[in-house]
């Protein structure tokens, strides 16, 4: 049996990915209430049983999100001389990617909104597929058919001492990481953002609430 250098398995942990989904359960609930209290005088039976079944499908729906997101994982292993990856319940036959297969590899910093739309299993024409699921540094593979994948990790060092491990010195692209200096705006390229669009799904979801109950009256 081939001796494991590496070994990881990530789940979602960001923290305002919980946020959208607590806010969008709020949009839901809020203006259920407010219809409720709004038809305190009409207790008719079709009322009443249209604004259980929009409250309960709605509820299914951000369970049924809920447990995806606790089931996901990205599970990654280096053994002597292959790379496995895997993404259940998505992806659950681990992809082999032999040390053969690398024409070069390097440790680098990804942004996963700004170059593969998010997180999650992605494919790009352009730069490649990517398997990234939280945090923003992976293990990026060239591989000698002309293909990128990017490998999201929280264990940096680990990962870059077990490629080294299994690969040629020759074969890892070096390169100094350059941090780019904070300033007073840096907050709002990044939490604030995410803050803004959260706000904005929770009240376009509020807005749809309220306009299928109009609909259905």
């Amino acid at each position: 049996m081939e001796k494991v250098l590496f070994k990881e398995e990530q789940r979602f942990t960001q923290w305002w990915l919980w946020l959208i989904l607590g806010s969008t359960l709020l949009a839901i609930i809020f203006p259920l209430v407010n219809e409720l209290l709004t038809q305190s005088l009409d207790t008719s039976p079709e009322g009443v049983l249209r604004l259980v079944l929009i409250g309960v499908m709605s509820l299914l729906f951000i369970v049924a999100v809920l447990i995806v997101l606790l089931l996901t994982r990205l599970k990654t292993k280096i053994r002597n001389n292959e790379i496995l990856v895997a993404y259940p319940p998505f992806k659950r036959k681990w992809l082999k990617i032999t040390a053969d297969e690398i024409e070069r590899f390097e440790i680098r910093k990804y942004r996963a909104i700004r170059e593969y739309g998010g997180y999650g299993f992605r494919s790009k024409r352009r730069i490649g597929q990517a398997y990234i699921i939280s945090g923003n540094f992976g293990l990026q593979l060239y591989l000698k058919n002309g293909k990128k994948l990017l490998i999201g990790t929280q264990k940096k060092q680990a990962l870059e001492y077990a490629m080294d491990k299994i690969m040629e010195p020759s074969k890892k692209v070096l390169q100094g990481e350059k941090k780019k200096p904070e300033t007073q705006w840096s907050f709002f390229g990044g939490k604030a953002k995410k803050v803004l669009i959260i706000l904005a799904i929770e009240v376009v979801i509020a807005i749809l609430v309220l306009g299928i109950i109009q609909l259905k009256k």
